[in-house]
Protein backbone atom coordinates (compact mmCIF):
# COMPACT_ATOMS: atom_id res chain seq x y z
CA UNK A 1 0.00 0.00 0.00
CA UNK A 2 0.88 3.12 -0.31
CA UNK A 3 0.40 4.35 2.58
CA UNK A 4 3.28 2.11 4.15
CA UNK A 5 6.51 3.72 1.91
CA UNK A 6 5.35 7.35 3.59
CA UNK A 7 7.28 5.64 6.65
CA UNK A 8 11.18 6.40 6.18
CA UNK A 9 12.87 2.82 6.65
CA UNK A 10 15.42 3.08 9.50
CA UNK A 11 17.65 0.50 10.77
CA UNK A 12 16.36 0.23 14.24
CA UNK A 13 18.64 -1.94 15.70
CA UNK A 14 20.95 0.21 16.78
CA UNK A 15 21.08 3.36 19.07
CA UNK A 16 17.73 4.11 20.81
CA UNK A 17 16.84 0.26 20.14
CA UNK A 18 15.89 0.43 23.97
CA UNK A 19 13.98 -1.64 26.22
CA UNK A 20 10.71 0.86 26.90
CA UNK A 21 11.11 1.06 22.60
CA UNK A 22 10.17 -3.16 22.38
CA UNK A 23 7.54 -3.09 25.27
CA UNK A 24 5.90 -0.20 23.46
CA UNK A 25 5.47 -2.75 20.25
CA UNK A 26 4.69 -5.52 22.74
CA UNK A 27 1.80 -3.25 24.63
CA UNK A 28 0.78 -2.63 21.24
CA UNK A 29 -0.40 -6.98 20.21
CA UNK A 30 -2.09 -6.86 23.52
CA UNK A 31 -5.70 -7.96 23.05
CA UNK A 32 -6.34 -4.82 24.98
CA UNK A 33 -3.61 -2.47 25.08
CA UNK A 34 -3.50 -0.93 28.87
CA UNK A 35 -3.32 2.94 28.08
CA UNK A 36 -1.43 4.11 31.38
CA UNK A 37 1.67 1.78 30.37
CA UNK A 38 1.72 2.87 26.53
CA UNK A 39 1.98 6.77 28.42
CA UNK A 40 4.78 5.38 30.82
CA UNK A 41 6.70 3.69 28.19
CA UNK A 42 6.93 6.69 26.09
CA UNK A 43 7.54 8.81 29.29
CA UNK A 44 9.97 6.53 30.20
CA UNK A 45 12.12 7.01 26.38
CA UNK A 46 10.30 4.79 24.00
CA UNK A 47 11.47 6.08 20.90
CA UNK A 48 8.42 6.53 18.42
CA UNK A 49 10.53 7.06 15.48
CA UNK A 50 12.34 3.39 15.86
CA UNK A 51 8.73 1.92 16.97
CA UNK A 52 6.81 3.33 14.15
CA UNK A 53 9.39 2.00 11.23
CA UNK A 54 9.18 -1.83 13.07
CA UNK A 55 5.88 -1.49 13.57
CA UNK A 56 5.60 -1.38 9.37
CA UNK A 57 8.18 -4.35 9.21
CA UNK A 58 6.14 -6.17 12.02
CA UNK A 59 2.72 -5.60 10.28
CA UNK A 60 1.37 -4.08 13.70
CA UNK A 61 0.83 -0.57 12.53
CA UNK A 62 -2.56 -0.23 12.75
CA UNK A 63 -1.94 -1.45 16.43
CA UNK A 64 0.61 0.51 17.31
CA UNK A 65 -1.86 3.25 16.18
CA UNK A 66 -4.55 1.96 18.18
CA UNK A 67 -2.56 1.95 21.39
CA UNK A 68 -1.41 5.36 21.19
CA UNK A 69 -4.43 6.79 20.37
CA UNK A 70 -5.98 4.80 23.64
CA UNK A 71 -3.36 6.51 25.53
CA UNK A 72 -4.64 9.95 23.62
CA UNK A 73 -0.64 9.83 22.77
CA UNK A 74 -0.83 10.27 18.74
CA UNK A 75 0.19 13.68 19.29
CA UNK A 76 4.11 11.99 20.59
CA UNK A 77 3.88 10.33 16.72
CA UNK A 78 4.80 14.22 15.17
CA UNK A 79 5.71 14.13 11.74
CA UNK A 80 5.31 10.11 11.43
CA UNK A 81 1.28 11.33 12.69
CA UNK A 82 0.26 10.97 9.11
CA UNK A 83 1.54 8.28 7.69
CA UNK A 84 0.88 5.86 10.71
CA UNK A 85 -3.16 6.94 10.47
CA UNK A 86 -3.03 6.91 6.47
CA UNK A 87 -1.87 3.12 6.94
CA UNK A 88 -4.82 2.36 10.43
CA UNK A 89 -7.74 4.16 7.80
CA UNK A 90 -6.61 2.17 4.78
CA UNK A 91 -6.98 -1.34 6.65
CA UNK A 92 -9.84 -0.18 8.40
CA UNK A 93 -11.99 0.40 4.73
CA UNK A 94 -10.28 -2.66 3.38
CA UNK A 95 -11.34 -4.69 6.53
CA UNK A 96 -15.12 -3.01 6.72
CA UNK A 97 -15.57 -3.14 2.22
CA UNK A 98 -13.09 -5.04 0.67
CA UNK A 99 -12.40 -8.71 2.68
CA UNK A 100 -15.76 -9.57 3.32
CA UNK A 101 -16.72 -9.54 -0.58
CA UNK A 102 -13.11 -11.18 -1.24
CA UNK A 103 -14.21 -13.72 1.24
CA UNK A 104 -17.77 -13.99 -0.25
CA UNK A 105 -15.70 -14.65 -3.54
CA UNK A 106 -13.43 -17.24 -2.61
CA UNK A 107 -15.49 -19.45 -0.35
CA UNK A 108 -19.34 -19.36 -1.85
CA UNK A 109 -17.95 -21.06 -4.94
CA UNK A 110 -16.57 -23.72 -3.10
CA UNK A 111 -19.25 -24.37 -0.79
CA UNK A 112 -21.95 -24.13 -3.39
CA UNK A 113 -19.87 -26.77 -5.43
CA UNK A 114 -19.92 -29.00 -2.43
CA UNK A 115 -16.68 -28.74 -1.21
CA UNK A 116 -15.56 -27.16 2.34
CA UNK A 117 -12.87 -25.03 2.51
CA UNK A 118 -10.88 -24.11 5.83
CA UNK A 119 -9.94 -20.78 6.38
CA UNK A 120 -6.39 -20.38 7.35
CA UNK A 121 -5.01 -17.26 9.10
CA UNK A 122 -6.43 -13.95 8.05
CA UNK A 123 -9.90 -13.67 8.12
CA UNK A 124 -10.54 -15.80 10.55
CA UNK A 125 -8.27 -14.54 12.92
CA UNK A 126 -8.74 -10.63 12.22
CA UNK A 127 -12.59 -11.50 13.09
CA UNK A 128 -11.00 -12.20 17.11
CA UNK A 129 -9.53 -8.31 17.14
CA UNK A 130 -11.94 -6.16 19.04
CA UNK A 131 -12.02 -4.21 16.26
CA UNK A 132 -12.05 -3.84 12.37
CA UNK A 133 -8.37 -3.35 10.39
CA UNK A 134 -6.17 -4.23 13.09
CA UNK A 135 -5.19 -7.44 11.03
CA UNK A 136 -3.64 -6.30 7.57
CA UNK A 137 -3.52 -9.26 5.01
CA UNK A 138 -2.31 -9.58 1.70
CA UNK A 139 -4.11 -12.77 0.74
CA UNK A 140 -6.49 -15.23 1.90
CA UNK A 141 -5.38 -19.19 2.58
CA UNK A 142 -7.88 -21.84 2.20
CA UNK A 143 -7.14 -25.31 2.70
CA UNK A 144 -8.76 -28.38 1.13
CA UNK A 145 -6.69 -31.93 0.59
CA UNK A 146 -5.72 -32.39 -2.66
CA UNK A 147 -7.83 -34.47 -3.91
CA UNK A 148 -9.90 -31.92 -3.97
CA UNK A 149 -7.40 -28.99 -5.39
CA UNK A 150 -8.42 -29.32 -9.60
CA UNK A 151 -12.17 -29.41 -8.77
CA UNK A 152 -11.57 -26.16 -6.39
CA UNK A 153 -9.91 -24.43 -9.09
CA UNK A 154 -12.28 -25.16 -11.75
CA UNK A 155 -15.15 -24.14 -9.50
CA UNK A 156 -12.95 -21.28 -8.62
CA UNK A 157 -12.25 -20.00 -12.24
CA UNK A 158 -16.17 -20.39 -13.17
CA UNK A 159 -16.63 -17.24 -10.56
CA UNK A 160 -14.13 -15.11 -11.89
CA UNK A 161 -10.90 -16.24 -9.88
CA UNK A 162 -7.59 -16.72 -12.41
CA UNK A 163 -4.37 -18.66 -11.60
CA UNK A 164 -1.73 -16.48 -11.01
CA UNK A 165 1.20 -19.29 -9.87
CA UNK A 166 -0.28 -22.79 -10.07
CA UNK A 167 0.86 -25.48 -7.69
CA UNK A 168 4.17 -27.13 -8.52
CA UNK A 169 6.86 -29.41 -6.85
CA UNK A 170 8.21 -26.44 -4.93
CA UNK A 171 5.22 -25.12 -3.60
CA UNK A 172 1.97 -26.71 -1.88
CA UNK A 173 -0.88 -24.15 -2.89
CA UNK A 174 -2.19 -22.59 -6.00
CA UNK A 175 -2.38 -18.50 -5.84
CA UNK A 176 -5.26 -16.90 -7.56
CA UNK A 177 -6.56 -13.47 -8.39
CA UNK A 178 -9.69 -11.83 -9.07
CA UNK A 179 -10.24 -8.26 -10.82
CA UNK A 180 -12.37 -7.47 -7.72
CA UNK A 181 -10.23 -7.83 -5.51
CA UNK A 182 -7.34 -6.76 -6.95
CA UNK A 183 -5.20 -6.15 -3.82
CA UNK A 184 -6.37 -9.72 -2.37
CA UNK A 185 -4.81 -12.94 -3.68
CA UNK A 186 -6.36 -15.97 -2.85
CA UNK A 187 -3.84 -18.84 -1.55
CA UNK A 188 -5.21 -22.39 -2.45
CA UNK A 189 -3.26 -24.43 -0.07
CA UNK A 190 -2.92 -28.45 -0.38
CA UNK A 191 -0.03 -28.59 2.17
CA UNK A 192 1.53 -26.60 5.21
CA UNK A 193 5.02 -26.33 3.97
CA UNK A 194 7.81 -27.01 1.70
CA UNK A 195 9.20 -31.18 2.49
CA UNK A 196 12.57 -28.96 3.31
CA UNK A 197 11.32 -26.99 5.74
CA UNK A 198 9.19 -29.42 7.07
CA UNK A 199 10.30 -30.06 10.66
CA UNK A 200 7.01 -31.00 12.55
CA UNK A 201 4.57 -33.80 12.27
CA UNK A 202 1.69 -31.24 11.65
CA UNK A 203 -0.90 -32.90 9.18
CA UNK A 204 -2.58 -30.07 6.88
CA UNK A 205 -5.64 -32.82 6.56
CA UNK A 206 -5.64 -34.62 9.65
CA UNK A 207 -6.53 -30.49 10.77
CA UNK A 208 -8.69 -30.44 8.14
CA UNK A 209 -10.74 -33.56 8.90
CA UNK A 210 -11.34 -32.01 12.18
CA UNK A 211 -12.52 -28.94 10.82
CA UNK A 212 -15.65 -26.88 12.69
CA UNK A 213 -18.56 -24.73 10.97
CA UNK A 214 -18.05 -20.84 11.36
CA UNK A 215 -19.24 -18.13 9.78
CA UNK A 216 -16.34 -15.57 8.48
CA UNK A 217 -17.70 -12.33 7.35
CA UNK A 218 -21.22 -12.89 7.16
CA UNK A 219 -20.01 -16.23 4.64
CA UNK A 220 -20.54 -19.96 5.98
CA UNK A 221 -17.34 -22.19 5.83
CA UNK A 222 -14.95 -24.04 8.17
CA UNK A 223 -12.47 -23.18 10.65
CA UNK A 224 -10.27 -24.66 13.34
CA UNK A 225 -10.86 -25.72 16.68
CA UNK A 226 -8.98 -23.12 19.11
CA UNK A 227 -6.47 -25.89 20.09
CA UNK A 228 -5.34 -26.79 16.66
CA UNK A 229 -5.85 -23.22 15.71
CA UNK A 230 -3.41 -21.94 18.39
CA UNK A 231 -0.92 -24.79 17.31
CA UNK A 232 -0.81 -24.47 13.78
CA UNK A 233 -0.67 -20.57 14.00
CA UNK A 234 2.93 -21.65 16.55
CA UNK A 235 4.11 -23.74 13.72
CA UNK A 236 3.21 -21.28 11.11
CA UNK A 237 5.37 -18.68 13.02
CA UNK A 238 8.13 -20.77 13.93
CA UNK A 239 8.90 -22.14 10.42
CA UNK A 240 12.08 -22.45 9.48
CA UNK A 241 11.35 -19.89 6.40
CA UNK A 242 9.37 -17.46 9.11
CA UNK A 243 10.94 -17.83 12.29
CA UNK A 244 9.26 -15.55 14.67
CA UNK A 245 10.28 -12.68 12.42
CA UNK A 246 6.65 -10.46 12.59
CA UNK A 247 5.00 -9.40 15.37
CA UNK A 248 1.87 -10.12 13.98
CA UNK A 249 2.18 -13.68 14.43
CA UNK A 250 1.72 -13.38 18.01
CA UNK A 251 -0.89 -10.58 18.23
CA UNK A 252 -2.13 -13.38 16.25
CA UNK A 253 -1.87 -15.63 19.36
CA UNK A 254 -3.05 -13.02 21.67
CA UNK A 255 -6.45 -11.88 19.58
CA UNK A 256 -7.23 -15.71 19.00
CA UNK A 257 -6.60 -16.73 22.99
CA UNK A 258 -7.86 -13.29 24.42
CA UNK A 259 -11.21 -13.74 22.52
CA UNK A 260 -11.97 -17.44 23.48
CA UNK A 261 -11.44 -17.25 26.89
CA UNK A 262 -13.32 -14.01 26.68
CA UNK A 263 -16.26 -15.38 24.77
CA UNK A 264 -15.81 -19.37 25.30
CA UNK A 265 -14.28 -20.84 28.33
CA UNK A 266 -11.21 -21.46 30.23
CA UNK A 267 -8.24 -22.69 27.88
CA UNK A 268 -7.26 -26.23 28.48
CA UNK A 269 -3.48 -25.51 28.78
CA UNK A 270 -2.64 -29.51 28.84
CA UNK A 271 -4.82 -30.47 26.37
CA UNK A 272 -2.70 -28.45 24.33
CA UNK A 273 0.45 -29.29 25.20
CA UNK A 274 -1.12 -33.05 24.12
CA UNK A 275 -1.95 -31.77 21.12
CA UNK A 276 1.46 -30.17 20.33
CA UNK A 277 3.94 -33.02 21.29
CA UNK A 278 1.22 -35.36 19.31
CA UNK A 279 1.98 -32.99 16.07
CA UNK A 280 6.17 -32.81 16.52
CA UNK A 281 5.90 -29.01 17.49
CA UNK A 282 6.06 -28.61 21.18
CA UNK A 283 8.96 -26.29 21.27
CA UNK A 284 7.80 -24.32 18.50
CA UNK A 285 4.51 -24.32 19.93
CA UNK A 286 6.06 -23.17 24.04
CA UNK A 287 8.32 -20.36 22.08
CA UNK A 288 5.26 -18.93 20.39
CA UNK A 289 3.40 -18.68 23.73
CA UNK A 290 6.59 -17.29 25.56
CA UNK A 291 6.79 -14.67 23.06
CA UNK A 292 2.81 -14.12 23.78
CA UNK A 293 3.56 -13.79 27.37
CA UNK A 294 4.65 -9.96 26.75
CA UNK A 295 1.61 -9.47 25.09
CA UNK A 296 0.11 -10.67 27.30
CA UNK A 297 -1.18 -14.59 27.53
CA UNK A 298 -1.61 -15.75 30.35
CA UNK A 299 -0.26 -19.27 29.78
CA UNK A 300 1.50 -21.40 32.40
CA UNK A 301 5.55 -21.20 31.51
CA UNK A 302 5.89 -24.56 34.02
CA UNK A 303 3.66 -26.55 30.99
CA UNK A 304 5.91 -25.23 27.89
CA UNK A 305 9.48 -25.95 28.93
CA UNK A 306 11.99 -24.29 26.47
CA UNK A 307 15.95 -25.82 25.63
CA UNK A 308 17.99 -24.08 28.11
CA UNK A 309 21.63 -25.49 27.84
CA UNK A 310 23.76 -24.97 24.90
CA UNK A 311 23.32 -23.88 21.59
CA UNK A 312 19.52 -24.39 21.49
CA UNK A 313 19.44 -22.46 24.69
CA UNK A 314 21.64 -19.77 23.48
CA UNK A 315 19.26 -19.02 20.48
CA UNK A 316 16.05 -19.70 22.29
CA UNK A 317 16.91 -17.16 25.03
CA UNK A 318 17.59 -14.18 22.27
CA UNK A 319 14.10 -15.17 20.51
CA UNK A 320 12.23 -14.76 23.86
CA UNK A 321 13.99 -11.64 25.39
CA UNK A 322 11.56 -8.60 25.64
CA UNK A 323 14.04 -6.85 23.29
CA UNK A 324 13.32 -9.81 20.23
CA UNK A 325 11.39 -7.04 18.19
CA UNK A 326 14.60 -5.12 17.56
CA UNK A 327 17.21 -7.30 17.66
CA UNK A 328 15.64 -10.04 15.75
CA UNK A 329 17.75 -9.49 12.47
CA UNK A 330 20.97 -10.70 14.42
CA UNK A 331 20.26 -14.04 15.39
CA UNK A 332 21.18 -16.29 12.10
CA UNK A 333 18.06 -18.10 10.89
CA UNK A 334 19.62 -21.44 11.09
CA UNK A 335 20.60 -21.36 14.50
CA UNK A 336 16.85 -20.51 15.71
CA UNK A 337 15.76 -23.26 13.57
CA UNK A 338 17.75 -25.60 14.29
CA UNK A 339 17.04 -24.67 18.06
CA UNK A 340 13.47 -24.63 17.75
CA UNK A 341 12.88 -28.70 15.90
CA UNK A 342 11.65 -30.68 18.81
CA UNK A 343 13.98 -33.78 17.80
CA UNK A 344 16.77 -34.73 16.43
CA UNK A 345 15.46 -35.82 12.95
CA UNK A 346 14.23 -32.28 12.57
CA UNK A 347 17.57 -30.58 13.72
CA UNK A 348 19.59 -33.31 11.30
CA UNK A 349 16.73 -31.93 8.80
CA UNK A 350 18.36 -28.09 9.42
CA UNK A 351 21.79 -29.61 9.02
CA UNK A 352 20.69 -31.20 5.65
CA UNK A 353 19.54 -28.07 3.79
CA UNK A 354 22.70 -26.08 4.98
CA UNK A 355 25.12 -28.73 4.20
CA UNK A 356 23.22 -29.31 0.61
CA UNK A 357 22.81 -25.57 -0.11
CA UNK A 358 26.39 -25.21 0.45
CA UNK A 359 26.00 -22.69 3.18
CA UNK A 360 29.25 -22.35 4.90
CA UNK A 361 27.86 -23.13 8.60
CA UNK A 362 26.31 -25.88 7.27
CA UNK A 363 29.40 -27.71 5.96
CA UNK A 364 31.29 -27.04 9.47
CA UNK A 365 28.19 -27.98 11.81
CA UNK A 366 28.01 -31.09 9.59
CA UNK A 367 31.52 -31.77 10.85
CA UNK A 368 31.69 -30.63 14.36
CA UNK A 369 28.47 -32.80 15.06
CA UNK A 370 29.77 -35.20 13.01
CA UNK A 371 25.97 -35.72 11.42
CA UNK A 372 26.74 -39.00 9.44
CA UNK A 373 26.91 -40.94 12.85
CA UNK A 374 24.18 -39.49 14.15
CA UNK A 375 22.00 -40.32 11.33
CA UNK A 376 23.33 -44.10 11.56
CA UNK A 377 22.74 -44.25 15.60
CA UNK A 378 19.22 -43.16 14.60
CA UNK A 379 18.73 -46.44 12.14
CA UNK A 380 20.43 -48.78 14.62
CA UNK A 381 17.82 -47.55 17.25
CA UNK A 382 14.85 -47.90 15.04
CA UNK A 383 16.48 -51.46 13.72
CA UNK A 384 16.46 -52.12 17.26
CA UNK A 385 13.04 -51.06 18.73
Amino acid sequence: MQAVSRVPAVHYGGVGANESTALLLWEACRREPRSHVVSGLIDSGADLGIAVPASVDHRIAPLLWRALESANRVDSLGADTGALRAIYDTYRMEAMLLIPRAVALAVEPLTAGGLEPVIMKGPAIAARYPLPGLRPMEDIDLFLPLRDHEAALALLGQAGWAVERPASHDDYDSRLVHREVPSLALELHYGLEHPTQRVTALDGEELWRRRQPITCNGVDAFGLSIYDEVTYLSAHAGKPHHAFFRLIWIADLAAVIGHYVEHEEAMDWDGLRTLARSAGCSTLLSAALALARHAGVDSPADLFPLPKNGWRGSAIRQLTDVSWPLTHHTLPGYHLNYALADTPRGRIRILLVLRASGHGIGRRLWSVLDVPRLIRGRLQRRASS
